[in-house]
């Protein structure tokens, strides 16, 4: 199917539908959730998913169904750190000795791994809304928030 990844439901409800097209009533709705990290998870992920869930729950994005896709963001992000670290200790660039006993200067692996690794998490965080430009097409019921004394006097 090529084009654009049809938006779910839920996001319609919330970002709203200027296409006026008919939703989905029959899509699966699954029930908000915290879930738990998984065990196989390594320490650094862990961190990352407790403070992943607690922002996504807080936002009230977060479900029981988005476990692997958090799973894989905090893994990510524990990647990149993990990246990072090895760049530090070891830098960008290391020199080795060519075939004709010059020598070369070429990048440290890990920086195209880090590279690789930060597009992919870019993509999670689009995915659950947390960058600026995927926030600006949700909105937000205003449930929680108190009513402005200013919009009953002019309302």
């Amino acid at each position: 199917m090529a084009g654009r990844r049809p938006t779910p439901t839920h996001l319609k409800l919330v970002r709203g539908n200027p296409g006026k097209r008919p939703l989905n009533e029959a899509e699966p709705t699954p029930a908000r959730a915290l879930p738990s990290p998984p065990a196989h998870m390594s320490d650094e992920a862990k961190v990352a998913w407790g403070r992943m869930a607690t922002l996504l729950d807080q936002m009230g994005v977060l479900t029981e169904a988005d476990g692997f896709g958090l799973e894989r963001l905090a893994e990510t992000y524990a990647e990149i750190l993990r990246y990072r670290s090895l760049i530090e200790a070891d830098g960008v660039t290391y020199t080795t000795t060519g075939t004709s006993g010059d020598a070369l200067i070429k990048a440290h692996p890990a920086v195209a791994m880090l590279a690789d690794a930060d597009r992919r998490f870019k993509s999670y965080l689009v995915e659950f809304g947390l960058t600026p430009a995927a926030r600006t097409k949700v909105k937000v019921d205003g449930k929680d928030q108190k009513a402005d004394p200013i919009d009953a006097y002019f309302g």
